[in-house]
Order: C-alpha cells, then sequence, then structure tokens
C-alpha cells in the first residue's frame, strides 16, 4: 500500500473522503478573493467600537464550513489578532442552546480551574500542603470544612475586582459554578436554561451573565477577544417554515448575539445558505440589515475558477508529498484537469474534493491497473459515479 503511494509522488491522501471536513494538519489554503473581505471587516473593526457580525453564504458544498474552520485555525488565533474562536455546528435557535454547547466544548473543570487560578482567591483559614494539587484540593478543603459560602463570597468580591461581572446575583452564579464543580465536573442541559432549578443562569439576565463568561474566557486565555462561528442555525437551515415560537426564539437569540459584539471584545460569524438569510430577513429586515451592516458584512462565497480549483488541488497534494519529490504540481492527475472536470464539480469545493480523494483511494487501493496520471476516461466515471449527471439532447 506505501509503495503504491509513493507512485503518486504521496505520502497519504491529501483529499478526506466525506469532504465536510479539513486536513487534521498543515495550512488550511483559501482563495483571495475569499480571504480578503473577512480580514477587511477584521481589519476595520478590530480597534474600533460597533457590531461586530458577519455573514457568510453559499449553497451547500460550497465550503461555508471550510471558510468558518480557516477562520478559527488560520486567522483569527494570529499574534496581530488573538482571537479565540468557539466553533458551533447546527447549535439551535435558541440562546442558552449556544451556553451549553460553549461550555461543552470549554468543559466545566477546565474553565472553573482557569478561572479559579486567574482569581487567586484568598481563604483565611486555607494553608496549602507540600504537595497540594491546585484547585481539587482548595475544593476539597471548602467542602470537607463546610465553608462553601465563604468560597463564594470570596471569589464573587474577586470577579468583581477584575471587572468580569458587577451584577451580584451574576457574580453569585459564576462563583457557584467554581464550588459545585467538586462533585459534578460536567455540566448538564439544564444548567443554562433560565427558571430551571438549580440553573447556573437568572431568569432574565441570560445575555449580562453570558457578556460575564465572555470576560471570564477572554482574561483566562489571553485574548483580546472572543469569537463565535456558527455554522447553521438549525431550524432555519432544515425547515422551510418556523412556528411563531421558533421565530421568536431565533430573532431573540440573534439580537442579544448583536448586543453583545456592540459592547463586549465579542465577534460572531454566521454560515448560512442564501435561503435562511432571506427567511431572517422576512421575518425582520431591520434586524438582518442592522446585523450584515447594510450589506457592507456579508460576503456570498462565489464559484471556484479554474485557477482556483488547481491551486486548490496543487496545495493539498504538496503538504502530502513524498520527501525529494520533482514533478507537475497536479500530479498524479494530468495538466489538463481543469478541462475534464465538470462544471457542477469544479465550482463546488465539496465535490471537487471528493472526487479527489476517491480517485486517489482507488488508485492506491487497485496498483498498476490504474494509469497514471490518471486518464480522462478514468476522471470522468469518478465523477459520474459519485455525482450522476444526465446529458439533455440539445
Amino acid at each position: 500500500m506505501a509503495n503504491n503511494y509513493e507512485r503518486l509522488g504521496l505520502k497519504y491522501n491529501p483529499f478526506e473522503p466525506a469532504a465536510s471536513g479539513i486536513p487534521v494538519s498543515g495550512e488550511l489554503w483559501i482563495p483571495e478573493r475569499w480571504k480578503l473581505p473577512i480580514q477587511k471587516f477584521l481589519d476595520t473593526l478590530q480597534h474600533t467600537p460597533g457590531p461586530k457580525a458577519f455573514a457568510i453564504l453559499g449553497e451547500y458544498g460550497s465550503g461555508k464550513s471550510y471558510l468558518l474552520q480557516w477562520l478559527a485555525r488560520e486567522e483569527l488565533p494570529k499574534e496581530s489578532r488573538r482571537i479565540q474562536p468557539f466553533l458551533f455546528d447546527n447549535p439551535g435557535v435558541q440562546f442558552y442552546d449556544l451556553a451549553n454547547q460553549l461550555f461543552r466544548q470549554v468543559g466545566r473543570e477546565e474553565f472553573a480551574k482557569s478561572l479559579w487560578e486567574f482569581l487567586s482567591p484568598i481563604l483565611p483559614g486555607y494553608q496549602p500542603s507540600f504537595f497540594d494539587k491546585g484547585f481539587r484540593d482548595w475544593l476539597f478543603y471548602v467542602w470537607k470544612h463546610r465553608r462553601e459560602s465563604d468560597a463564594i463570597r470570596v471569589l464573587s468580591n474577586k470577579i468583581q475586582e477584575y471587572s468580569i461581572a458587577t451584577d451580584e446575583e451574576i457574580r453569585h452564579k459564576l462563583a457557584r459554578l467554581l464550588i459545585e464543580t467538586y462533585d459534578k465536573p460536567y455540566f448538564e442541559y439544564k444548567d443554562f436554561v433560565a427558571g430551571k432549578r438549580g440553573s447556573l443562569v437568572a431568569e432574565g439576565e441570560e445575555a449580562p451573565y453570558f457578556a460575564a463568561v465572555l470576560r471570564a474566557l477572554k482574561l483566562t486565555g489571553n485574548a483580546e477577544s472572543i469569537a463565535f462561528l456558527i455554522d447553521e442555525f438549525e431550524e432555519i437551515s432544515l425547515q422551510k417554515r418556523l412556528t411563531k415560537r421558533q421565530a421568536h426564539e431565533y430573532l431573540a437569540t440573534m439580537k442579544r448575539l448583536l448586543r453583545l459584539t456592540e459592547k463586549e471584545q465579542f465577534w460572531i460569524f454566521v454560515a448560512m445558505t442564501p435561503q435562511a438569510a432571506e427567511v431572517t430577513e422576512k421575518l425582520e429586515p431591520a434586524l438582518w440589515q442592522r446585523f450584515i451592516s447594510q450589506g457592507e458584512h456579508k460576503f456570498e462565497i462565489p464559484p471556484l475558477n479554474d485557477n482556483e480549483v488547481i491551486n486548490l488541488i496543487g496545495n493539498r497534494l504538496k503538504q502530502a508529498r513524498i520527501n525529494n519529490y520533482i514533478g507537475d504540481e497536479l500530479y498524479p492527475f494530468p495538466e489538463n484537469l481543469t478541462t475534464i472536470l465538470r462544471e457542477d464539480i469544479k465550482s463546488s469545493p465539496r465535490r471537487l474534493v471528493k472526487v479527489c480523494s476517491i480517485s486517489i483511494a482507488r488508485a492506491v487501493i487497485e496498483g498498476d491497473t490504474i494509469k497514471i496520471p490518471f486518464s480522462e476516461n478514468f476522471l470522468e466515471g469518478i465523477q459520474q459515479e459519485l455525482y450522476p449527471f444526465q446529458k439533455t439532447d440539445e
């Protein structure tokens, strides 16, 4: 099998078969005309007030998810930006859906421990032992000596000192989150449903509480700001018609997120289909126009052109090349690849990557029976197998 890869000038298949993920390692390449509008948006608003919301529109398979992954891995963490990204896939329409997914990404114990270490709360009477393990030993002491109230008070004061939150109830909820991690080192969905018994969020205080969490994440992560990258609001993308309740919850979530971008060091990128954007605009035109800043903060992903097709494939192949490889940048694909690929394949990154992946996988499995570089008949067969295309009589 390894020799079959070497025959292709490769160490491994650089194209993922599902065509919906991203390469495990290496730089993520995207076309310049995708990159520039987003970089301009970031450069313009990084040090200025105002809503920091951006919409990425594209059909299924156009590269929306990949573009969000590029933002999360390549652009936002740059030293010049220091924006900590959180990526959400179909989080739902309600505000607490986002809170639930956020904390599941971060992890309750990891969040609590990081915040505790940053705050460095001094609890009178507590003496760390020589073998002290930090947060866990501190929690053990608090619960063993029944000093939960003292610990919550100390933590609450520290939370105010660092301007994470000023509201007394929010400070209490955050402090309680840390203390209760002792016997509950995980989050449950109900933790973020305001009004539920034992909820960590005060009813009517969802947005201020969320803002406090964002400030805590920014401080503990030593970041300039936080970014949410949301790949489709589930109900909008999967349903043609929203119920009145779903529409209300969806719009309320959009409004709350937009307000947070105005007041906090917080960015939001939403990827959706053009149809979903139309539904949103019909539900509340003024909100949508405010979200996209009258169209300035919106990017519709264009189909790939021939040069971008060559660059995408060439960059993927380059990262998987065997040592001392000398040859054509598209090998094992032919130099005239763009004339062989159908327009519906070339214009869709998802389809393009999948065709490349299956072509290489087939050549590795079948060995010398597959001609290299790939023939026109071979590639046409792969395209037709994956995406049957009915020719119409002219």
